[in-house]
């Protein structure tokens, strides 16, 4: 199902200025692929089509001292009438847009007179929607408009309002005075709808915070003033639910709010995604028929037209799942109203959404930003939890001269004691905190301690104590994620005990872990390991054997601290052995698979 929205672009000049010329309006305004209806025909998945809109002949229009845009939008459409007696040319739109050049003209200075200050100074039209003549109209200074602005103000004519959110300067039209306007319309980072501002707030004595959810087009060949051409971003899902949920249709997961224990998980797709679950709404008891208390979650990475979005801080505007709710503003309705992102680059895996019992908890994100799992919940206290990543025991050198000895195949191996270095990187992730203060990129912090020692600054070493002595360990601390990698030094075994501590204004949580250093093992010189696997293959394929292949495995962190890795190395020799015994029954081919695992795991059936 599709809406058709046909617009009259309209071009007007005034004070002996020329038009915009006909293939730049186009392009920009009509039919490029970085167009204005073409964004709007993506951002609403194609519901929206713009078949019968039209670029109408330019007009000159003669404006006195009012340019404000009703008179800008007056003026137009009359004169365009006006060429045309006997029949209205805009018969049959829905709206129009009116790109005025070029939008500017020089006018008295109000500060004249002041050292250093000129009598007159370049003043701007006013830009914006308005209604004229029966018509919704977008109205669009040339020299003033960049393509966000295009976009925003041609969404009202399409019937979309201001998202609001976070308390920001939007609304001061004159941030020059002394007079500083805080509001929370334009509030929300991820939504066209709040494109004054993206709840930026930059004056007065208050915090200071930014988003910045644009990136910049190529410029237009032809368009007159070639001005920075910012775009994006999309526009939100929860607001395009709340002006044209038919554009959703099949694309939203309707929940009721969860309580008590129970759950609500659901995969979002991208919000550029051209099918899937895009939207998961949730529904308090008692929803009124506003749609008052009703709490959105989308998943915005920085993709399609939300190029603009950011991977890491300081602007709020990161990619990420972005929830808002409908909140019925007092002189204005039911809006959406933005209440916090969890950035998919984060120590804070959750939002606690104001005015609800809700939590969002993000549980996993596809890192080919294509979907990303969430989990919605009743609040509850902190949890802190530390995920192993990436570890490694990696080769330093031989221990003494290693021998040699064959393998079943005949093949030559070497075999002794090879030391290591371990590398571990450890992710931290909280829930339950990050709800208090004003709104900052990374609403919380993370402390790490290392073998009872707390670490800070970006890398360092740290002193270990373990079995009577120190051992010296290399960190890092990544300042956007806080992961921390460790590195030992090659031929040192021993535990180190690690602490997690993240906290926000208020509260904190902490979660624990442990570094283990293998540094050395006995077995099969590494560079090796091929040779055994390559014989290993030729036993099993000559005796027909099914089964997974006979190697010892490397002692993963899963299997704890150091006394519980001899313990492991020796449960695979029995099971390897049991496995022998049941695979084939030919003495050969037994007898072969024996001394693989003897040959890692000497004495299993000889000692």
């Amino acid at each position: 199902m599709t809406k058709n929205v046909r617009l009259a672009v309209l071009r007007a000049s005034h004070d002996g200025a020329a038009v915009v010329p006909d293939q730049a309006a186009i392009s920009l305004m009509m039919t490029g692929a970085r167009s204005v209806l073409r964004y709007w025909e993506d951002v609403t998945g194609g519901y929206l089509d713009f078949v019968g809109s039209a670029l109408m002949p330019g007009v000159s229009i003669t404006l006195g001292a009012d340019t404000s845009r009703a008179a800008q939008a007056e003026a137009a459409i009359d004169a365009l009438r006006a060429n045309h007696p006997g029949q209205d040319p805009l018969a049959g739109f829905h709206g129009v847009i009116v790109l005025t050049s070029p939008g500017t003209r020089l006018g008295p200075n109000p500060k004249a007179g002041e050292p250093g200050q000129p009598a007159q100074i370049t003043v701007g039209f006013d830009g914006g929607a308005t209604t004229a003549r029966g018509f919704p109209v977008a109205v669009l200074p040339v020299m003033a408009s960049d393509f966000t602005f295009m976009c925003h103000e041609v969404g009202h004519v399409l019937g979309f309002d201001h998202t609001y959110g976070l308390m920001n300067n939007g609304a001061d039209w004159d941030p020059d005075d002394a007079t500083i306007v805080v509001d929370p319309v334009y509030g929300s980072p991820f939504d066209l709808m709040s494109s004054a501002s993206f709840g930026s707030r930059g004056l007065g004595a208050g915090p200071m915070y930014f988003a910045s959810p644009t990136f910049e087009l190529p410029a237009t060949a032809g368009w007159p003033y070639a001005p920075v051409i910012s775009a994006g971003p999309a526009l939100a899902r929860a607001n395009l639910h709340r002006w044209m949920p038919e554009a959703l249709a099949g694309r939203v997961v309707d929940r009721d709010f969860p309580a008590g224990t129970q759950t609500v998980g659901v995969r979002l797709r991208a919000a550029s995604a051209k099918r899937g679950t895009v939207l998961l709404a949730l529904h308090p008891p008692g929803e009124p028929a506003s749609g008052a208390g009703r709490v959105y979650v989308e998943y915005r990475p920085a993709t399609g037209w939300d190029a603009g979005l950011d991977v890491l801080g300081p602007s709020l505007s990161r990619e990420g799942v972005v929830v808002h709710s409908i909140v019925d503003v007092p002189g204005a309705g039911p809006r959406v109203w933005y209440r916090g992102v969890v950035p998919s680059v984060s120590a804070d895996a959750d939002v606690m959404v104001s005015d609800t019992p809700l939590a969002v908890e993000v549980r996993a994100v596809d890192p080919e930003q294509t979907w990303a799992d969430v989990t919605v919940r009743v609040r509850g206290l902190p949890d802190v939890r530390i995920e192993q990543l990436n570890r490694s025991d990696d080769f330093v050198g031989a221990v003494g001269e290693p021998r040699t000895e064959r393998t079943p195949c005949g093949d030559t191996i070497r075999k002794g004691t090879f030391a290591t270095s371990t590398f571990c990187q450890f992710r931290v992730s909280a829930t339950g905190l990050g709800a208090a203060g004003e709104p900052v990129a990374d609403p919380v912090t993370v402390r790490w301690r290392v073998g009872g020692t707390e670490i800070s600054g970006a890398s360092g070493t740290v002193g270990v104590p373990y079995d009577g002595s120190t051992f010296t360990i290399e960190y890092t601390i990544d300042p956007a994620t806080f992961e921390l990698a460790l590195t030992s030094r090659g031929g040192e075994r021993f535990e180190a005990a690690l602490e997690a501590r993240v906290s926000d204004q208020l509260q904190f949580g902490t979660a624990t872990d442990t570094f283990v250093a293998q540094g050395w093992f006995d077995g099969i010189h590494p560079a090796d390991i091929g040779v055994l696997s390559e014989c290993m293959a030729r036993i099993i394929k000559q005796h027909n054997i099914r089964h997974p292949v006979f190697r010892r495995p490397t002692p993963e962190p899963q299997w704890g601290g150091v006394e519980e890795w001899s313990e492991a190395v020796s449960r695979w020799g029995v099971n390897a052995g049991n496995v022998i015994d049941r695979v084939t029954d030919d003495a050969v081919a037994r007898q072969s698979l024996r001394d693989l695992v003897d040959l890692q795991l000497p004495g299993q059936f000889t000692g």
